[in-house]
């Protein structure tokens, strides 16, 4: 697999096993996890294993640590909100945890809010290992080299592309509205007031972006039928070929048993 900087792409360029594995094979688990988590009715136990066995494959892809930062920048907002509401209104709330100025948290709704951020850190954590150890081009190529259209391959890899650049355009344009003047800290009304500034620049960016993307497709030939042939190699074994189609099965057979029961 070739080298690539991060700064175009989300993707962390590191020497491990999980790099060097077929994209679809990356994509086969993401979709068994979320079977398991999500169609197979799986409680306590199996969640948090399953959280362990992500953070085992992740120390050695070499991506804990990026990954867990990510995690918990988008898990932190979600847990401040998801706990205390179903906490005091979860429907099946019947028995007190504790009471504190009058207000009662429930044992049912707390222990169901955290059970779901659970699930949540599971799918999200698998969703960064692909994010994070696959190229955009070796998604897209993959894709091309599998008989899918361009078009396909190129809406499922843009948005990879788009995301780092569109985060390293954001730190830009807030860099040169403060230097004009713009506060960007202080209290709430502030950063309200300094929304509109930064998102607008970011927003018209990006829409030229994508016109200028376009037109260079088409000068590429991007919607020819011709062959095409790419300078990348995406390995793939024989081993990886049966683990795709043994984790696809299965989450098929879990989301069967779940409609069935």
């Amino acid at each position: 697999m070739q080298k690539q900087s991060r700064s175009a792409t989300l993707f962390i360029d590191k020497d491990s096993w999980i790099h060097n594995l077929h994209p679809f094979t990356k994509l086969a688990y993401i979709l068994l996890t979320g079977a398991l988590v999500y169609a197979g009715l799986i409680g306590w136990q199996l969640t948090v294993l399953l959280l362990l066995v992500n953070t085992v494959i992740l120390a050695s892809g070499l991506l804990l640590k990026e990954t867990c930062q990510a995690a918990y920048r988008i898990l932190l907002p979600l847990m401040l909100f998801m706990v205390p509401i179903h906490s005091f209104l979860y429907p099946g709330n019947t028995t007190a945890l504790f009471v504190a100025q009058g207000m009662t948290v429930y044992q049912e709704g707390f222990c169901f809010a955290l059970l779901t951020l659970l699930k949540l850190a599971v799918v999200l954590m698998t969703s960064l290992l692909f994010v994070f150890s696959t190229h955009p081009a070796d998604l897209i190529t993959t894709l091309s080299i599998a008989g899918k259209s361009s078009s396909l391959a190129y809406l499922l890899g843009s948005p990879l592309l788009l995301l780092a650049g569109m985060r390293e355009r954001a730190e830009i344009i807030k860099a040169a509205q403060q230097a004009r003047g713009l506060h960007t800290d202080g209290n709430l009304f502030r950063r309200l007031f300094s929304l509109a500034p930064l998102i607008l620049p970011l927003v018209t960016s990006a829409i030229i972006e994508v016109e200028q993307r376009s037109i260079a497709l088409e000068v590429r030939g991007f919607r020819s039928t011709a062959a095409k042939t790419s300078l990348r190699i995406v390995s793939d074994s024989t081993a990886q070929r049966m683990a795709r189609w043994l984790m696809v099965s299965c989450s098929g057979v879990i989301v069967l048993f779940r409609f069935i029961g």
